[in-house]
């Protein structure tokens, strides 16, 4: 699956200051990524990355909602695609997890 190359920009650039705030050990949210998006505009030479940073930082600008928001908790669902109360994303492989009856060995 190709992506366009703004796209591909629009990651890269994401990326990179996503991993300048962790390499800090600093905090990772919207402010402190727009900030860092910011910065990273102030330096930069290359006209195509400067508009694309502008777009990104628009774009950050205008959603409201915050990173945790976004990835909204869904209901697990079992290997049959059923409801499950499990509240981690572990669940067994092969059968129900229960071990088989005296006669099974392996």
């Amino acid at each position: 699956m190709n992506r366009s190359e703004t796209e591909q920009l629009t990651d890269e650039l994401i990326g990179e200051a996503v991993l300048s705030l962790l390499k800090e050990h600093g905090p990772v949210s919207k402010q402190s990524l727009v900030k860092r998006l910011q910065d990273m505009a102030a330096r930069e030479s290359d006209p195509r990355r400067c508009e694309a940073l502008a777009a990104v930082i628009l774009e950050i600008n205008a959603s409201n909602t915050p990173f945790a928001q976004r990835k909204k908790a869904r209901p697990q669902r079992d290997l049959n695609g059923m409801k499950s109360e499990q509240k981690d994303n572990v669940f067994p492989l092969f059968g129900d997890g229960k071990p088989g009856g005296r006669n099974n060995i392996h």
